[in-house]
């Protein structure tokens, strides 16, 4: 791949930190060292590095845009080397943007282990290659997801819990080392008292304050306040069952709730909102 450095006045090494179904070649520390070598061939010493831990399928990937206006604001050319054009994007919709900024002298898109690099003179075999190679990776990007959702829907069916566990409980690992949510020695009994003191008549304000004295906090460590404990109250998890996507499924951890508990509860909840609204 012959390199022309002529218009080049910054260099921005471009890594992403690689998901589990990306293989060892691809770690954040074999893209520096792939990058770095061919950046010395470039004639300049000094670069600005970028390591994107965020998806880079999901969301507004705020690290990425963010690295875009600094390419905006800059003055003259940058380089943008990467190791290939999976690692600097997934999504096809983020090609027209990249087009512009090459287009107007902005930057250069240097996917090395691709051998392209795409500036504001490429030909239209190089632009046509790249857009292949962000289509490829937009697909791959989406079977990973699918194949995801798959796994995630076969675990809701078999009663096991996608996410992290609610204020009372642990993530841990079973026996045979399957993803297992456990009690929280420290947690459950309180969470549970809970339950118990607002099915016998305590009120809201009540258990703020109880829930203070007794030096139970939320998952993040603060202090629950009304709404949390609402949250609590609702959440079908404690009595045996959860929610995904919109659908309730039975789960196989162990209850802290005990069905009569919990619908006392909800039936308290209903007059709570009743006479709020």
């Amino acid at each position: 791949m012959k390199v022309l450095n002529t218009s080049i006045k910054h260099i921005i090494l471009l890594t992403r930190v690689p998901c589990s179904k990306q293989d060892v070649e691809e770690s954040t520390e074999q893209q520096l060292t792939t990058c770095r070598k061919y950046i010395k061939n470039l004639g300049i010493n000094k670069f600005k590095a970028y390591t994107l831990e965020e998806s880079s399928s999901r969301g507004n990937r705020k690290e990425f845009l963010q690295m875009i206006n600094d390419i905006k604001t800059c003055d003259g050319c940058t380089a943008l080397v990467f190791t290939k054009v999976d690692r600097l994007l997934r999504r096809f919709n983020e090609v027209p943007e990249l087009d512009k900024l090459r287009q107007q002298g902005k930057i250069q898109l240097h996917a090395v282990k691709n051998n392209l690099v795409l500036t504001k003179d490429s030909t239209a075999s190089d632009i046509h290659r790249f857009r292949l190679l962000a289509a490829d990776a937009e697909r791959f990007s989406n079977r990973i997801s699918e194949e995801t959702r798959e796994k995630i829907l076969i675990c809701c069916q078999q009663g096991r819990y996608p996410g992290h566990a609610p204020l009372g409980y642990v993530n841990g690992r079973s026996e045979y080392g399957l993803l297992w949510i456990y009690p929280d020695i420290q947690k459950a009994f309180w969470v549970a008292e809970i339950f118990k003191k607002f099915a016998e008549g305590n009120s809201l304000k009540q258990l703020v304050v109880w829930c203070h004295k007794a030096g139970l906090t939320s998952v993040n460590n603060k202090p629950l306040c009304t709404k949390a404990i609402i949250r609590i109250l609702q959440n079908p998890f404690y009595k045996g069952k959860f929610r995904h996507n919109g659908k309730l499924y039975a789960h196989y951890y162990e209850r802290l709730v005990e069905k009569d508990v919990w619908e006392k509860c909800q039936i308290r909840l209903k007059h709570y909102r009743k006479n709020k609204g």
